[in-house]
């Protein structure tokens, strides 16, 4: 995603989400990603809260 601010300067952003990436804990392997609903294996809002909790702790 790009744009220009006032001065015309480019901007430039991306997300990063549990929406769009695999995200999975290096030392447990548990998956914070959206397969979790997909594939009916947890609670999502639980999976997502978890996920942000990690990285506060960061």
């Amino acid at each position: 995603e790009f744009g220009k601010d006032e001065q015309g300067q480019i901007l430039l952003a991306d997300e990063i989400s549990p929406d769009t990436c695999r995200i999975w804990d290096r030392q447990t392997k548990e998956n914070f990603d959206k397969d979790v609903y997909r594939e009916e294996t947890g609670s999502l809002i639980e999976t997502y809260q978890t996920f942000l909790n990690k990285l506060e702790a960061l």
